[in-house]
């Protein structure tokens, strides 16, 4: 086992394919596994690497999972989660991804510039890796963003950006994601706060919002947006 982080054996993950309803070969596209190593592993053929059965551990818990001791795993109860500084930050935009494979759609978030660019330092190298996998799921995510502060152009590949002036915004930035609402409190904490809330009623309200402020926010260039439509 590496560091802490819980081992799962191969009864713990076929139960948990079965709360999620998750075939093999969904789990093995999840964890970027082959299907012959997630059978080996369920099978008890294998025992996992560390490192593999992180990952494993990880997409079910991203999911909204649990393990316990023994064979145990169930759903959490709990739908509050808070990622705490830079590993918090990078394990926050692992939850947006993952969760924007798992259901699609758009995601939609409201900045300022100066929480973006705190933001930003959060994550340091790990935001160009995210840049990156997500300009591969471009066909079943759309991304869609709202400053505070009109940048006349915004350099972005996966985003549209839109401007809606101070007046208009809450000062606190937002994400919505899925069934998930995240709330940032970056600069009245230095250590950076990420307050993630699992829930569709909550998550549909501020889909809402945003929908409503989008309508009044100015479209801002995008330099891709020409490259973009030709491929």
């Amino acid at each position: 086992m590496a560091g802490n982080k819980t081992y799962i054996n191969a009864p713990q993950i076929r139960a948990a394919r079965a709360i999620l309803d998750w075939s093999q070969e969904e789990l093995a596209a999840k964890t970027d596994l082959s299907i012959t190593t997630i059978r080996k592993i369920e099978s008890g053929h294998i025992s996992p690497r560390d490192s593999t059965n992180d990952k494993i551990r990880d997409v079910f818990e991203l999911a909204g999972l649990e393990f316990m001791d023994g064979n145990g795993v169930r759903e959490r109860s709990h739908d509050i989660t808070i990622y705490e500084g830079e590993d918090g930050a990078r394990k926050f935009q692992d939850d947006v991804y993952h969760t924007g494979i798992q259901h699609g759609g758009e995601i939609v978030q409201v900045w300022s510039m100066e929480m973006r660019r705190k933001f930003i330092q959060f994550l340091g190298s790990h935001r160009q890796s995210h840049i990156d996998r997500m300009m591969i799921v471009q066909n079943i995510i759309r991304i869609k963003c709202i400053l505070t502060e009109d940048q006349h152009h915004m350099n972005s590949p996966i985003i549209e950006y839109r401007y809606l002036p101070r007046s208009y915004v809450d000062c606190v930035p937002f994400y919505v994601y899925g069934n998930k609402f995240a709330v940032f409190d970056i600069l009245a904490n230095k250590e950076g706060r990420m307050i993630v809330v699992q829930s569709k009623a909550i998550a549909d309200t501020y889909r809402l919002q945003f929908k409503s402020m989008w309508e009044k926010a100015t479209p801002l260039i995008n330099p891709n947006s020409a490259l973009l439509d030709k491929g």
